[in-house]
């Protein structure tokens, strides 16, 4: 079900999608935001009445950061908006590296609440009702390995830990901006939790798959898994109640039975590199999961290849596989997240620096499209039109159909790493790694509505 057809459809859509009765939806907003760019097939894009705004909002100490600091990727861990936003009932939800979840009105980016995590916030907020009450989650938690948990690195076998400092899950009052309860842990809660019937599932750095009461907090269940997930957010598929992540030391891909943790399959591609299991998220369309990894041979030794899978969600099997090409390995960030519509996975490559067609159900490679910049983050589909965010600040629009590159937009204000842009009517929300998230009218990057 694409993020369209839920508005489209209105209360009994909400109702499908999240198994929850649903309060009534905005007039041109979402009125919840149940996953990592709001449905399962990850094209974060509605159509609505939502006009064409333009602002900006600055993290406030942003701008000493970047006087004080001149290297980029210092400056993201400070002040960066490191992910997608949820767009829910006229505001924009916006976490932050600097641990602050903002709460901005969707039409001025006016400051509605902020809220404070204390740690940083890499997470996309899930927002749905609950008891009663719409509540904001967040997970908080750093990419910090201590000294004891890095040396586990060398040897196989043994669980590693990833994060230090404070990792929780956060229950926050989308109302007031309070605390409504915590859930502590004991590695980072960087992946985006699913919020599905009242229970809040995700996978974090101690190794673990948890599903939380969302009314109170408490544990419903908490499965081991050998790996620890860091930035694969989960993906869950609501026909066969299954949810799916990736998980790093090994690099594995996991699914699970949403209702009870059970172990459904495991996944180890042949040559998956690095930490590349955990950096990447997973779509769903139709019976399969599809998602990238990142690939290493024994003659490679500075590069790697960009692989595309596609896996059936009821067996575990790899139903297709295509490599996208090779390239210099990327020091992080290795896997780009995928779009799917209409039957077309779209999608970057942090290790190419391409963009993609590629057609869900056979792999076969639509075109190729060389913007010669890193990305990760999921596109946009708008119309006739791919949005896709790039390391290097700028925002390309090609055309759905041909791949052809037909505006580049650069508000220089800093790049885009994993965040994707969320449209919503007439406008493009987007954060940056320099602290500004940003309101754009689709015209202003040369999009169609």
């Amino acid at each position: 079900m694409t993020f369209k057809t839920i508005m489209r459809l209105g209360l009994a859509a909400c109702a499908i999608a999240t198994g929850v009765s649903c309060a009534a939806q905005a007039a041109d907003t979402p009125s919840f935001w149940p996953m990592y760019a709001m449905q399962p097939g990850h094209n974060a894009a509605m159509k609505s009445p939502f006009p064409a705004v333009n602002w900006t909002y600055e993290v406030p100490g942003a701008a000493d950061a970047r006087k004080a600091v001149k290297n980029n990727t210092i400056i993201r861990d400070l002040v960066g908006f490191p992910i997608g936003v949820a767009v829910v009932d006229g505001a924009v939800f916006a976490p932050n590296d600097n641990g602050y979840l903002y709460k901005l009105d969707a039409r001025t980016g006016k400051l509605e609440w902020s809220f404070n995590a204390h740690n940083q916030l890499m997470s996309t907020p899930v927002v749905a009702t609950a008891g009663g009450k719409q509540l904001v989650f967040i997970g908080a938690g750093n990419s910090v390995f201590t000294y004891s948990h890095a040396k586990k690195f060398g040897v196989n076998g043994v669980a590693v830990i990833r994060g230090s400092d404070v990792s929780v899950v956060d229950a926050v009052d989308a109302a007031t901006g309070k605390l409504v309860w915590t859930y502590g842990t004991k590695g980072e809660d960087m992946p985006t939790a699913v919020f599905d019937k009242g229970m809040l599932l995700f996978g974090n750095g101690d190794g673990h798959i948890y599903a939380l009461d969302a009314v109170t907090g408490a544990l419903k269940w908490k499965t081991a898994i050998t790996s620890f997930v860091s930035m694969s957010s989960a993906t869950f598929d609501p026909k066969k109640n299954v949810i799916i992540m990736g998980g790093t030391h090994p690099s594995n891909i996991y699914a699970l039975d949403a209702a009870t943790g059970k172990p459904l399959w495991t996944v180890h591609p042949k040559n998956i590199f690095s930490s590349s299991g955990g950096d990447g998220t997973w779509a769903v369309e139709g019976d399969v999961t599809i998602g990238q990894i990142e690939t290493r041979t024994s003659s490679q030794k500075a590069t790697s290849g960009s692989e595309e899978i596609a896996i059936d969600i009821g067996t575990g099997k790899v139903v297709w596989s295509k490599t996208l090409g090779v390239g210099k390995t990327p020091p992080r960030n290795k896997d780009a997240v995928p779009a799917i519509m209409d039957g077309v996975v779209y999608t970057g490559s942090p290790v190419t620096h391409d963009e993609y067609a590629i057609d869900a159900k056979t792999g076969k490679i639509i075109w190729t499209a060389p913007l010669k910049a890193g990305m990760k983050a999921a596109p946009t589909i708008v119309g006739d039109d791919v949005i896709q965010p790039t390391g290097k600040g700028k925002i390309f629009t090609l055309a759905k159909s041909s791949g052809k590159v037909t505006h580049v937009y650069d508000q220089k204000e800093g790049g885009y790493g994993p965040q994707n842009g969320v449209a919503v009517g007439s406008t493009y929300f987007i954060g940056t790694n320099d602290g500004f998230m940003q309101a754009i009218p689709l015209k202003m990057l040369g999009a169609s509505e």
